[in-house]
């Protein structure tokens, strides 16, 4: 009992001295764009756009493809939970821009423009909500894939489906 609290006397005081020492570390806030997408897509497609790819599409190096062609351009901000997330037009195009030249490395074409916020105003107003959006993401695939050398790794999502024929 006696060593039990010579040890709670010494370790109380070594805790709170530690506490206070990492409480006065000031932490770097995350820039604006990093930050929204950790909040609204982080969760589900992961930190750095790593999640599981069966169930989540994997936008680490793979995103960037979809600015290829127009169809795959003005798919990524029509998506449902894009198209209605919880941003101004401003804030959504900063959030897509991060996601397509960073996390999506250097998958996009040489020269792709970044999103604008008169682009995202104009193609969040006509949301995929209307088809079936993994069948209308296969054909976009299938035509990055064959006409534009994209990776085979962009049919990692679902592919149970693709093999299925579905």
């Amino acid at each position: 009992m006696k060593r039990a609290l010579a040890i709670g006397f010494v370790a109380i005081p070594a805790l709170l001295m530690l506490s206070q020492a990492f409480a006065t570390q000031p932490v770097a806030p995350l820039p604006g764009p990093q930050s929204a997408y950790l909040l609204g897509c982080g969760g589900c497609h992961g930190y750095r756009g790593v999640s599981n790819s069966l169930l989540v599409p994997r936008l680490k190096d793979l995103v960037g493809f979809f600015l290829y062609t127009p169809e795959g351009r003005a798919y990524l901000p029509r998506l449902p939970n894009i198209a209605f997330a919880d941003m101004d037009n401003r804030k959504l195009a900063a959030v897509l821009n991060y996601t397509v030249f960073e996390l999506g490395g250097g998958s996009a074409p040489a020269g792709a423009k970044p999103y604008s916020e008169r682009e995202v105003s104009q193609l969040r107003k006509a949301p995929l909500t209307e088809v079936a959006l993994f069948r209308y993401r296969q054909k976009i695939v299938d035509v990055l894939i064959e006409q534009h050398d994209a990776p085979l790794a962009l049919r990692d999502y679902g592919k149970d489906l693709y093999r299925a024929g579905d």
